[in-house]
């Protein structure tokens, strides 16, 4: 793992050696091509020619149509140089080294691939060894994958955007803000439309797997891919779940109505409580209408909103006394602390 880290440094370097070589023939084009590796191809088929368009056919073999396009576009604008002799050596030179950095990753990567069953069989058994040694060859081993948290792990991997990718001329047609955790089997049985938060539920597994086997490594205990497989299905189980319809909604049958009178509660309190608000005779003389009346058109008259009984000569006995009911006293606690409490200051005054 830490030979692979210091292999993507170097290959990192010598890449920017080749841009900064090959900037004065085409200076665009290290921004079109971000891959380092694709940048390396279309650079030893353009070498020194003035019009690109000559290369397309060689250049279908490494790149995209919508990136040969816009080469040629960009090469039939560009302010470049043709290259001297001895700084194209040079260019070739660092492409050659670069070749040989790849295959010496190629192959320490196939090396990790094939012992990573053994070294984290967790990991493996949720998202499969080849995905497991290029998350181990990014962050430089098992220790410092273990202290990655969830949400830079779905990050791990993932192309810089550029003018050119944010344009639709990216140089690969990975997913934004998703890395290695997309080409995982699990995300890739999910719909377009799941797949960003199956990442997102790959990488909290992952995490919590990647942490089970540190710590089994750093304890001594024996390493199993007991957690992986538990994650795994409890993952595609999940999945499962999201891809099914949703339930239509259960139309429920009204409840029967239940026909019998129900007993209504009376008693003291409910007569005393009618006393308290019972019509008196003017609103019952207001509520009455007499008929075979003339009413007006206009105003509220012809809204019904009249003085009913008490507008008419029939009516208006408003001075006639009438005799009121005494309201019978309730003989509580609380009401006899209340007449106590007015007799003594009564006597007192």
């Amino acid at each position: 793992n830490k030979h692979l880290a210091s292999l993507r440094s170097e290959l990192h370097n010598t890449h920017l050696d080749i841009c900064k070589s090959y900037h004065p023939k085409f200076p665009e084009l290290e921004e079109l091509i971000t891959d380092p590796f694709q940048y390396r191809a279309a650079i030893g088929i353009i070498q020194n020619e003035e019009d690109v368009t000559n290369v397309n056919e060689e250049l279908n073999d490494v790149l995209s149509s919508n990136q040969i396009i816009t080469i040629s576009v960009a090469g039939s604008t560009t302010n470049g140089r043709m290259l001297t002799q001895e700084e194209l050596n040079q260019v070739n030179d660092a492409c050659l080294y670069l070749d040989e950095l790849q295959s010496v990753q190629n192959e320490l990567t196939s090396f990790v691939e094939s012992r990573m069953e053994q070294w984290s069989p967790s990991v493996c058994a949720l998202v499969g060894p080849a995905l497991a040694a290029q998350l181990l060859a990014s962050t430089g081993g098992l220790a410092e994958l273990a202290r990655v948290p969830s949400c830079n792990l779905q990050l791990l991997g993932k192309n810089r955007s550029t003018s050119s990718s944010r344009g639709g001329m990216a140089t690969q047609s990975r997913t934004q803000h998703a890395g290695f955790l997309i080409d995982c089997d699990l995300v890739q049985s999910c719909p377009n439309y799941l797949k960003m938060r199956a990442v997102k539920a790959v990488a909290g597994k992952l995490a919590l797997a990647v942490r089970c086997d540190h710590i089994n490594v750093e304890s001594g205990r024996q390493r199993t891919a007991d957690v992986g497989r538990k994650f795994k299905e409890e993952l595609r189980i999940k999945f499962g779940k999201w891809e099914e319809p949703d339930k239509a909604q259960v139309v429920k049958a009204l409840p029967k109505p239940d026909l019998t009178t129900k007993k209504r509660r009376g008693g003291k309190r409910i007569r005393r409580l009618k006393e308290r608000f019972e019509e008196t005779e003017l609103m019952k003389q207001a509520n009455k209408r007499a008929f075979s009346v003339e009413a007006g058109e206009y105003g509220d008259d012809a809204m019904g909103i009249t003085l009913g009984m008490l507008d008419t000569k029939e009516g208006g006995a408003m001075r006639n006394t009438t005799e009121k009911r005494k309201m019978r006293q309730a003989n509580t606690k609380a009401s006899r602390k209340r007449a106590a409490q007015m007799s003594a200051g009564v006597a007192d005054g």
